[in-house]
């Protein structure tokens, strides 16, 4: 995406903006996946508790493969693209304003990076583990939309980081307002008949 055709200040907040948004949803995606996990870690052990599936069958052992091989690649993109969002967050932060994301940007940040940290190293039960895992993701998503609001608030923008500008409009499909001469021949034109 280019901003090439804004201001400095414009292109840094777009930049900005989006990256908002990207981070908002890969920490989404994220807690989804984390769900998802505790979830089925949680059913697979109810089942091998009960006796409803046997360990050492070959289906079981394969489901429990498949799964983890699944969501372990969805959670492995969601931690890419959140760190590749975070980086351009903060650089386009820090040059849209210059404290940059500030003391709650890199607090809700280093939270969310410390608690994901915990929940991937500590063996404890899934739920402990999918508790950390939602505390950083609500430790992220505070620091991004106080930032947020913090920069909406110093370059005057209501409208950054929320729904992108449609490129066209439906002012645009007005031929009066672009090319009066076009009108013009549309109207000597007039309808088709058959």
């Amino acid at each position: 995406m280019s901003f090439e055709n804004l201001p400095p200040d414009e292109g840094h907040l777009e930049t900005f903006a989006l990256a908002s948004r990207r981070m908002i949803r890969f920490s989404a995606g994220y807690l989804v996946v984390s769900v998802l996990t505790a979830v089925l870690i949680l059913a697979g052990v109810a089942a091998l508790r009960s006796g409803a599936a046997d360990p050492l069958s070959v289906g079981t052992q394969a489901s429990f493969a498949i799964s983890n091989l699944v969501l372990g690649s969805a959670m492995l993109i969601c931690v890419l693209g959140l760190l590749i969002s975070t980086i351009v967050w903060a650089v386009s932060a820090h040059r849209a304003t210059p404290t940059g994301p500030g003391a709650t940007g890199y607090g809700g940040l280093i939270l969310a990076v410390l608690l994901i940290a915990l929940s991937h190293l500590l063996t404890a039960p899934a739920l402990a583990l999918g508790a950390l895992r939602l505390g950083a993701w609500a430790a992220l998503i505070a620091g991004v939309l106080t930032t947020r609001a913090r920069i909406r608030r110093a370059t005057g923008r209501p409208d950054l980081g929320g729904r992108r500008k449609a490129i066209v409009t439906s002012d645009d499909w007005d031929a009066s307002r672009w090319d009066p001469e076009v009108q013009l021949d549309i109207e000597r034109r007039g309808r088709p008949t058959e």
